[in-house]
């Protein structure tokens, strides 16, 4: 209701219209952007397994209010979103926050599974907001933005599509290893979003390797 009042009422920026191409620049996929379009799956993969299964593994942890959980969550992704933009504002290159913050959230998962405690529950919600779901999908597009700067939209959108694929699928295997695991079931997904964040990892420190070769080249021309 706010948006439509502000787009209803305060001036749009100036803009200068310009003359369409003839042709739009065709999009040339290397194995750097294809491994950037599958981090749009594993980071949402990485938070959204937790957020399936954080209550029930509060509850199975002897968490008295498991609710508590969301709220540490939520905190951790509002610090996440400063401290982010302040490592960006010092020309921390996005591509290094992709290996070091999922690596810190596969460490917290990894705790969350062998310690068995309402406490751990707390400080896993608070370091997976954090270091998961604190604007690392927004990294991602901001390195694929910076790799198509003339197809922003529709790099953009790839990796959302791929974000959006996770959302499906992965709720989806949750619930079959929560039917399968029964009261063990919100280990079982634990596991399961280890896998998968640490697949994400090893695709960052790849997509590293591929970006700090592109430079080499670059500056070699």
């Amino acid at each position: 209701m706010v948006d439509g009042i502000f787009l209803a009422f305060l001036p749009f920026p100036p803009f200068t219209r310009t003359e369409k191409k003839a042709a739009k620049e065709p999009m040339h996929f290397t194995p750097a952007s294809i491994v950037l379009v599958c981090l749009g799956f594993t980071t949402s993969t990485t938070f959204m397994l937790w957020l399936n299964c954080n209550q029930e593994l509060g509850i199975l942890y002897g968490l008295s209010d498991p609710g508590k959980i969301q709220s540490f969550y939520s905190v951790g992704i509002v610090l996440a979103l400063f401290v982010s933009a302040a490592l960006l504002g010092r020309n921390v290159e996005p591509a290094k926050i992709l290996v070091v913050y999922p690596t810190i959230a596969l460490l917290t998962l990894v705790a969350i599974y062998f310690i068995q405690t309402p406490a751990i529950c707390l400080a896993g919600g608070f370091l997976l907001g954090f270091f998961a779901a604190g604007g690392v999908l927004q990294l991602v597009t901001a390195v694929a933005n910076e790799m198509f700067p003339k197809n922003r939209g529709v790099i953009t959108s790839i990796v959302m599509i791929a974000s959006s694929v996770a959302n499906y699928l992965v709720v989806s295997v949750a619930g079959i290893l929560t039917r399968i695991g029964g009261t063990e079931g919100p280990r079982l997904v634990l596991l399961f979003n280890i896998a998968v964040t640490l697949v994400g990892i090893l695709l960052a420190v790849y997509l590293n390797g591929c970006l700090k070769k592109e430079k080499a080249a670059a500056a070699k021309e």
